[in-house]
């Protein structure tokens, strides 16, 4: 990764609890996590959509629900990724478990109108191959694309590539985004739908019509792969 991508540590001082925290759990997390995802067999669908769209374009944006994160991470250990990651708590504690992954975090501040994260993923994406985007994070609402992606599409003139992680069984967590947590030996089908085009300019109705295009397309393909596994 080179040096113009944000660093991996905020600069946010942590309680000295919060600070235990960060040197220990992120470690276990990501070894349970890539232990997990190792056990289950990943099938892979609209791939070649994928590489054709990288090989043509050197890079990409990635398009994924919160839901996804995790899954995405282990399965793109290693590739050379960026996500971002707030400097919060949270933040720094999943861009360290990112880090045991050899996947790197653009860091910014949701809180601050979302200029500074944008900035970074800017940055970010004009520098490494894929970069990971989480169309309803961080607050949700669930399967809802707020305009950041169509935004950073924008300003890289870089396409976007819906990608759907579904799991066959998993134990689901009581938070806003339903977050699935594979059981072992599950199955995973990691698919990817045709690349959208970024929008002309960042106009508000080029922003939304993309925004509306990339939405449309990732619940298409979660529903259609849902629909087969029989998930409700």
């Amino acid at each position: 990764m080179s040096k113009p991508i944000s660093p991996d540590t905020s600069t946010r001082r942590f309680t000295l609890g919060q600070r235990i925290q960060l040197a220990v759990l992120p470690w276990i997390v990501a070894k349970l996590f890539e232990w997990l995802f190792r056990s289950c067999t990943v099938e892979m669908r609209g791939g070649d959509l994928y590489q054709k769209t990288l090989n043509e374009n050197g890079r990409c944006l990635v398009a994924i629900w919160h839901e996804s994160m995790i899954m995405a991470c282990c399965h793109n250990r290693g590739k050379g990724y960026v996500g971002l990651a707030s400097l919060s708590f949270d933040g720094e504690f999943g861009a360290r478990v990112m880090r045991h992954w050899h996947i790197h975090s653009a860091r910014g501040s949701s809180s601050r109108g979302g200029h500074e994260a944008m900035a970074a993923l800017v940055q970010a994406a004009n520098t490494v191959p894929i970069t990971g985007f989480t169309l309803d994070g961080p607050r949700g609402p669930r399967r809802a694309a707020k305009p950041g992606i169509s935004i950073l599409a924008a300003r890289t003139q870089l396409p976007i590539i819906p990608n759907a992680f579904v799991v066959d069984r998993a134990w689901r967590m009581r938070s806003w985004d339903r977050l699935p947590i594979q059981k072992p030996f599950s199955r995973i089908i990691c698919a990817y739908a045709p690349p959208i085009p970024p929008p002309p300019d960042d106009s508000p109705e080029a922003v939304e019509k993309t925004r509306l295009a990339v939405e449309k397309s990732l619940n298409a393909l979660h529903e259609q792969i849902e629909a087969e596994l029989g998930i409700q």
